[in-house]
């Protein structure tokens, strides 16, 4: 994207992102103080669809009750590259009461935007309004989607898909915020390959017919189950995985007793497992259904699993990893720009516009700092810089106008 008849400068893709950032300041923190969970973003996604008319985008769409999707196409004349590129922000909020004192705070008990969405869903109005403002400057099309549902499972991007959403589209980029020292603000990270693991739940119900403490030789004894499954769910990772193949398998809730003097009649506990290759999270399948058909011909016990199957990785595509990466440093300054030795071990249903459709996808993380003390996302006191913004409008916007062919 340098320079090129009628063109712009990756230089000025982020003092575009910059101009721009006191209106997405005003879209974010109207959106923080109403959050929405999901399938419910009723008010969000009309605030989003209002927005994108005022800013002048004629092509806007609602695939479902709660989502929108809008497509900008440039002007120019098209030299290479892709067609169509899509960006992807997620729109709702979790059921989290907020404890972070900010101004702008929640209004609604019990709702909070605490994973950043709010941030997405403005920077993505920000990339909206810069793109609407440059159509005569690059060729091919660009889909904003809005996604509704993302941290409810089973997600929001399933039904998309299906809704057609992808279409026409050659490659898809997604952003998520980080909580962070200040130091690291406006920092974006980059990986090749896995960035983001499956999330599935499995869940336990372990019976015997219950009897005298006194007596144990005479009832199995479902607790006693319940903990041997736990220690042997422990061997997969260490035995059934490659010890370079990192995964998760534990049990995080369970449930079971009466009184001390009783052996239980029933024990029931779920947990979740997370991998960042297919091929492990099938492994981990089959070694969870061989335990609890071995502890349950060794206790006694019956032993019943219920599998269900939650978000898969994304895989960053090489191709766009490498791409993207010097456009993406051009635009910001190589400082502002770091490369991830491993990925996150939080999963994301941005996996699914990809393994679902086959669309090669890069998915993006940006540092977004915090007010006060950092904490995790997901927590009632996550805070953002809102600084951060335009280093993530500026790596999203850069990357789609390069890989449509704008150089």
């Amino acid at each position: 994207m340098r320079g090129g008849k009628g063109g712009v400068t990756v230089e000025k893709i982020f003092d575009r992102a910059k101009a721009v950032q006191e209106e997405v300041v005003a879209i974010r923190r109207d959106i923080h103080a109403h959050p929405e969970i999901g399938h419910k973003e009723v008010r969000t996604s009309k605030l989003i669809a209002d927005t994108l008319a005022k800013f002048g985008v004629a092509d806007i769409e609602t695939p479902t009750p709660t989502s929108v999707v809008a497509t900008i196409k440039g002007k120019a004349a098209k030299e290479g590259g892709m067609n169509c590129v899509a960006l992807r922000t997620d729109i709702d909020a979790l059921p989290v009461q907020e404890d972070t004192g900010l101004e702008f705070t929640s209004c609604t008990p019990g709702m909070m935007h605490a994973c950043g969405h709010d941030m997405h869903c403005a920077m993505m109005l920000g990339n909206a309004k810069v793109l609407q403002s440059m159509q005569d400057k690059f060729g091919g099309s660009i889909k904003l989607i809005f996604q509704h549902s993302e941290d409810t499972f089973p997600g929001g991007s399933r039904e998309l898909v299906e809704a057609g959403v992808m279409k026409g589209v050659d490659a898809i980029l997604g952003l998520h915020v980080l909580a962070s020292e200040n130091e690291k603000c406006g920092l974006v990270g980059l990986k090749d390959g896995p960035i983001t693991t499956s999330a599935d739940e499995y869940s336990f119900e372990i019976t015997g017919p219950g009897g005298h403490g006194s007596m144990p030789h005479k009832v199995p004894d479902p607790i006693l189950a319940a903990a041997e499954i736990i220690v042997a769910l422990q061997r997969i990772q260490a035995r059934a995985v490659a010890p370079l193949d990192a995964s998760i398998v534990m049990m995080n809730k369970i449930q079971g007793g009466v009184a001390p003097n009783v052996i239980s009649d029933k024990v029931t506990m779920v947990g979740n497992a997370r991998a960042y290759k297919p091929e492990v999270r099938k492994v981990i399948e089959e070694q969870v259904y061989k335990i609890a058909r071995g502890i349950e011909e060794i206790s006694g016990c019956k032993v019943d699993v219920h599998a269900a199957f939650g978000y898969d990785p994304c895989s960053n595509d090489p191709e766009l990893f490498k791409a993207v990466l010097p456009v993406v440093r051009e635009a910001l300054g190589n400082e502002k720009v770091v490369i991830f030795d491993e990925p996150m071990a939080f999963s994301e249903d941005f996996s699914f516009y990809s393994t679902l459709t086959g669309v090669p996808e890069l998915f993006m993380l940006l540092h977004a700092g915090c007010v006060g003390e950092v904490r995790p996302l997901h927590n009632p006191q996550v805070t953002f810089n809102e600084d951060a913004m335009p280093y993530g409008m500026a790596a999203m916007l850069s990357s789609a106008l390069s890989l449509l062919g704008n150089k």
